[in-house]
């Protein structure tokens, strides 16, 4: 049979193509809540106002015990609510409320945060800047309860784009993205599967890391949101238990599965970060625990020493010693200059 003048010829091809890409995309943005109707209002309101406002935002409220339904009922027109299954933990709220999004670029936003008005502007033009991206990122800057900027984070470390595997080698030592600031690719999310399900707070970095393989990360270097920090209670100390059990979950089986889906063969450097990061947390437990109150946090971290190796680091720490992490001259050198390198970078990108 002769076909019609033009049919499936490559020009013909690259102009659907071109009409297929040239649609725009969407942008969905879910709130997982559980009693924080405090802030509940304000976050909302700071997403409505916009300069590119979300096509769709879900909230999803774990059966809060607060007036959080009222405030989800009064904006019933301009947001959906929805419920995870009851009883699910940290990453199945999170998983839920990912998939209960249906945008082209989904995201979560916690419901104590604030979006800045370029929120939605910053992370579309990020996701507009390559068809293989599966994650933008922006800048973001901390605030008290009240809302008083405390600092900020740039990210500067991390380049414009990046690539596959550096996308996950560079979140060896923690994630390199906020948990306020990102925005991810749906159907990649759907390739990546839900967040594991052991991982019981650390669960935007496991996202993160089972994103890496993906595909490109971008990063955009404006402030879109504003990272509420220090209104409830000492973190570390209320959740050292589930941090120490989520470090291990992730050098023990996120990572190592980020890794095979990659393609990286060589996997010795995960057993290197492990111990990085568990000097981190034993440093860090240095300063909060004093020597009286070791004894109630030594069994958390005994599993982690043995299987890296640091039962010595462990018992200097119980003895009542100090443990510091090592680092090397030009890390000590960075971390004196950064506050230095965030003040000049704000300085430029606000000339």
């Amino acid at each position: 049979m002769r076909r019609s003048p033009g049919a499936n010829t490559p020009v013909t091809c690259r102009l659907l193509q071109s009409k297929v890409m040239a649609k725009p995309l969407t942008f969905s943005v879910g709130i997982p809540t559980y009693n924080q109707a405090e802030y509940l209002e304000e976050t909302i309101l700071s997403l409505l106002n916009q300069t590119r406002p979300p096509d769709e935002i879900v909230i999803s409220d774990h059966y809060s015990t607060d007036h959080t339904p009222e405030i989800i009922a009064k904006y019933a027109k301009h947001v959906r609510g929805v419920k995870p299954p009851p009883n699910v933990n940290l990453a199945g709220q999170y998983t839920f409320t990912l998939q209960s999004q249906t945008s082209d670029w989904i995201t979560i936003f916690c419901s104590d945060d604030i979006a800045l008005p370029n929120y939605g502007e910053v992370l579309m033009r990020g996701a507009a800047r390559d068809p293989e991206a599966v994650l933008v990122r922006a800048s973001w800057q901390t605030v008290d309860a009240k809302g008083a900027v405390l600092g900020q984070e740039n990210l500067l470390s991390m380049p414009r784009l990046q690539r596959p595997p550096q996308t996950l080698l560079s979140q060896r030592h923690g994630p390199m993205v906020c948990g306020t600031s990102f925005a991810i690719r749906r159907d990649a999310f759907e390739r990546s599967g839900p967040i594991l399900n052991s991982i019981r707070s650390l669960v935007d970095w496991a996202l993160f890391v089972q994103m890496a393989p993906f595909g490109p990360f971008v990063r955009e270097p404006e402030i879109i949101s504003a990272y509420r920090v220090g209104h409830d209670g000492n973190k570390f100390q209320q959740r050292i238990a589930m941090w120490l059990n989520d470090e291990q979950r992730m050098f023990e089986e996120v990572f190592p599965l980020a890794c095979e889906r990659a393609g990286i063969k060589d996997t010795s450097w995960i057993h290197a970060a492990s111990a990085n990061n568990f000097m981190r947390y034993l440093s860090a437990a240095c300063q909060e625990f004093p020597p009286a109150e070791r004894n109630q946090v030594l069994p958390l971290f005994e599993p982690w020493a043995e299987r890296i190796g640091k039962q010595k680091e462990l018992g200097i720490f119980a003895s009542g010693g100090t443990v510091s992490r090592p680092t090397s001259l030009s890390q000590r050198a960075r971390k004196l200059a950064r506050p230095y390198f965030h003040r000049l970078y704000a300085m430029l990108h606000k000339s």
